[in-house]
């Protein structure tokens, strides 16, 4: 039986098949894609394709998913799944956890590197130098306690996966069950900064070594469209001066790798290119948050439109 609504389709298709550059400002075909567009985010899950949205890895740079949530949210833009490795953990897990985007924000402010590890100080010197044992990310821990409780990933308002790197194996440990603070400290523990994160027989470091980009996660989970907020790395505008700087640029350039091949598998993809910002640069975190907030806005009708398009027959047979 035809709904009200079928006879657009053919229409539709022609439509969207045009180059988005081709349209004019103000047209009929834009009051259609609005009305079209309200339809479509007014269809409760189970009437349209689960939308998975993954956040990439990156650093200080990472914080650019916050611009990013931010502008899909005031856009209406459905997120039924996430995963997210490194600060994409980071500031996935506390949006999945319910905590809205202007939180997120005012906890950007006050991130500084005490809030990730007590041993940025003289004795962390010693450690390092005398014990030759590496800082501790404890803290961070400690910080996610102060925000979201002892949540596990079972209790999250939107369904999350992480996931980190076991040292002594090479395997890629995934969490979407169990406490949210150990899995999202291992996640972005980044190797040759701080310690080994111990965990169920594991020695765990920062996610990033081998899912920079978890397009994966979010599939396994369900998504049947899937959304990339991508930080690539940044090449050109520092040159590594310390060891930490350069085992970190390494992970960088594998990471480039694995974002171009993630990056296929996703169904559209949001470039935040974070320019002159380096990994630890926490005074910088909200630099890389308005990056986003830019790049979501330049895709936001591209991305309104694929998705239209993906889940056409949903909408005109609502």
């Amino acid at each position: 039986m035809k709904t009200r609504f079928a006879f657009l389709l053919p229409l539709l298709v022609t439509v969207f098949a045009a180059p988005a550059h081709a349209l004019p400002p103000v047209t009929e075909d834009g009051i259609l894609r609005n009305f079209l567009w309200e339809e479509f985010i007014s269809l409760p899950p189970g009437q349209r394709p689960k939308v998975g949205l993954a956040l990439s890895a990156g650093g200080v740079r990472g914080f650019a998913h916050v611009g990013v949530l931010e502008v899909l949210h005031n856009a209406g833009v459905p997120v039924d799944v996430m995963a997210g490795t490194s600060m994409g953990a980071v500031v996935g897990s506390l949006y999945a956890a319910g905590l809205p985007t202007e939180r997120l924000w005012e906890i950007g402010t006050h991130i500084k590197m005490s809030t990730i590890t007590p041993d940025f100080n003289l004795i962390g010197a010693f450690k390092l130098l005398f014990l030759q044992k590496l800082p501790t990310s404890q803290n961070l821990q400690n910080f996610f306690h102060q925000q979201i409780g002892h949540m596990r990933f079972e209790d999250m308002a939107i369904p999350f996966a992480t996931a980190a790197m076991d040292v002594k194996t090479g395997e890629q440990v995934v969490f979407d069950s169990g406490p949210v603070d150990i899995a999202v400290r291992a996640s972005m523990n980044l190797p040759g900064v701080f310690d080994p994160v111990s965990y169920r027989h594991r020695y765990l470091v920062d996610g990033a070594v081998v899912n920079y980009l978890p397009v994966n996660l979010v599939k396994q989970k369900g998504a049947e469209y899937i959304i990339a907020s991508v930080t690539p790395p940044d090449y050109a505008s520092q040159v590594p001066q310390t060891v930490a700087a350069y085992l970190l640029r390494v992970g960088d350039v594998r990471g480039s790798a694995m974002i171009d091949e993630a990056s296929q598998k996703a169904n559209f993809v949001i470039q935040n290119r974070v320019l002159g910002v380096s990994t630890l640069e926490l005074d910088k975190l909200h630099q890389a948050g308005e990056v986003g907030i830019r790049s979501a806005n330049e895709s936001l009708e591209a991305l309104e439109e694929d998705m239209l398009l993906f889940a056409i027959e949903d909408v005109v047979n609502k």
